[in-house]
């Protein structure tokens, strides 16, 4: 097995370390097909309605494309894009409109062409107060998608910003004629709607769907790249947690398990026939303090908190190396990161001075802290079928413990979670995100993002609101540098987020398929080239 530390250099300069192991099988795989063991959520096609997560995303990017596609080079310097829908753009010399020509030979599964009002069509729902999109956000800049010609789409922009491709591209292509009889008012009432409904643009074809089980991919036809997808047929099967990934994988009953835990990586050490590789990814987990409640309304109450958890022993104990502490919302592997932030110290007599001074005092002798009549005692929630998250629950319920904190942790359906998270009906709860890569955090830090939005922590800070709007208005993404750096200080001392890890991504495939290439923007990426030998 490859050292911890050879594990980290190589994450650290963005490499894919790879093992070899598995379990070897008396039956030939059907060299049309695929099976992929992954978590995941798929209750419509529609990503305007469908869950915050990576796995959900990869999914539909099979189904439907964007117009440019984000390349994975992040590390080095603000991102890159690709053709996708589109096939070239240009700015206006004031960059305050930017005309993008489409793809000729994209057609939607019912024969369709992919068209400019397509385009138009999919901002307009983007930006529908009625569905809301959780990513809405991104689209505040463009104020009109004209429609130049049926290949020629033209945005235009309130400013010119450094974020203007990425808020173009933020989003998927929908089938306007497809989709466009039911009202938006409607779409959030009956998302399976969609599936009736659906017409696809991307590689695969939604063959067949058995909800809570697996998704059935077929190829597009269609499809506008020659030769691909090289596979007939991938069947995406869930489960409900890393270890049942891994049962499925030896049993050889999934070719790839993607989403796998260090502890599950030890369980098939050195089984011939499968490969393991392990990458860094845009991954940050983090317990969110919900600032409207009691316990959480003040920097020094949550600097407390920070101090009192140890999230090295997280790191050891759950990842045995496999992730690194995490200290702010930009990680470590973006081109942005604050190489001079350092996470607050596990120091539990720290924290209980700080909570003191806070007015935080076990008045009445039970062990338990109190400030104005309200003991410090709160649920710690966290996704049903996340055991890394759970055992952290577990761990920061004795750390807070033992500072007189009484953290009751609670697993909760993801879909549920997620919408009480944006409610601002939760306690504190422990969650992730994949970052964006174009660095505009007004999702998860503005305080226009409180309201039904991604602001978990209903956090709401004028100094970093200015910083965050004056990052998204500069051209050049490297000159805003310093406002990103002081951002994270903000952040780091303020505290509305403990960040608790940056995980590596570990995914393990039969040896014998190739191009198999996930990355730290989808564990589904290039699936149009994998392909038996």
């Amino acid at each position: 097995m490859i050292p911890v530390v050879a594990m980290r250099l190589l994450a650290a300069a963005g490499l894919a370390a790879i093992l070899t192991w598995g379990c070897a099988s008396d039956t030939p795989p059907d060299r049309t097909r695929l099976t992929v063991g992954m978590r995941f959520e798929y209750p419509t096609p529609n990503e305007l309605i469908g869950p915050s997560t990576l796995s959900y995303s990869a999914i539909s990017n099979q189904f439907f494309l964007p117009l440019m596609a984000e390349q994975p080079d992040f590390r080095d310097g603000p991102p890159t894009w690709a053709p996708g829908l589109a096939t070239d753009w240009e700015f206006s010399e004031d960059r305050l409109q930017l005309t993008v020509r489409l793809r000729q030979d994209a057609r939607w599964s019912d024969g369709e062409p992919v068209t400019a009002e397509d385009v138009r069509f999919s901002w307009l729902a983007q930006t529908d107060p009625d569905i809301p999109w959780s990513y809405s956000l991104y689209k505040e800049s463009i104020t009109d998608v004209e429609v130049v010609d049926a290949g020629t789409v033209r945005f235009h922009f309130d400013a010119a910003g450094p974020t203007a491709l990425a808020d173009v591209s933020t989003g998927l292509i929908l089938p306007k004629h497809a989709w466009e009889p039911r009202p938006f008012a409607e779409w959030r009432g009956d998302p399976g709607w969609f599936f009736e409904h659906l017409v696809t643009g991307g590689p695969f074809l939604l063959e067949n769907r058995t909800p809570g089980q697996e998704l059935v991919l077929g190829r597009n036809p269609d499809y506008f790249e020659d030769g691909l997808p090289r596979l007939e047929r991938v069947v995406l099967r869930t489960a409900s947690d890393g270890a049942a990934l891994t049962n499925l994988l030896l049993a050889g009953e999934v070719d790839v398990a993607t989403g796998l835990g260090a502890t599950d990586a030890q369980r098939i050490a050195n089984q011939p026939g499968l490969r393991l590789i392990a990458y860094s990814n845009r991954q940050f987990t983090f317990v969110s303090w919900n600032t409207r409640r009691p316990w959480f309304q003040d920097a020094e109450t949550r600097r407390a908190l920070a101090m009192a958890i140890d999230r090295q022993a997280m790191v050891d104990t759950i990842w045995h190396g496999y992730a690194e502490v995490g200290n702010s919302p930009i990680i470590s592997s973006v081109w942005a990161h604050d190489a001079g932030l350092e996470p607050w110290p596990h120091d539990p007599r720290a924290a209980r001075d700080l909570l003191a001074a806070a007015g935080w005092t076990d008045g009445d002798g039970d062990g338990i802290l109190e400030r104005d009549g309200v003991p410090f005692r709160f649920e710690l929630a966290t996704f049903a079928g996340a055991p890394a998250r759970w055992d952290a629950m577990q761990m920061i319920q004795a750390d807070l413990r033992a500072i007189g904190i009484d953290a009751q942790p609670r697993r909760v359906e993801p879909g549920a979670l997620i919408q009480r998270m944006r409610d601002k009906d939760f306690d504190a709860a422990a969650s992730a995100f994949a970052i964006d890569t174009s660095l505009d955090l007004r999702y998860a830090f503005h305080s226009r993002s409180i309201p039904g939005g991604d602001n978990y922590a209903a956090y709401a800070n004028p100094e970093l609101d200015r910083l965050l709007d004056s990052f998204a208005t500069r051209l050049d993404p490297s000159a805003g540098l310093e406002d990103l750096h002081r951002l994270q200080r903000i952040l780091h001392d303020d505290q509305p987020i403990l960040v608790l890890w940056e995980p590596l991504t570990l995914a393990a495939f039969n040896e014998e398929l190739e191009s198999v290439e996930p990355n730290a923007l989808s564990p589904l990426a290039n699936l149009q080239e994998w392909a038996w030998r």
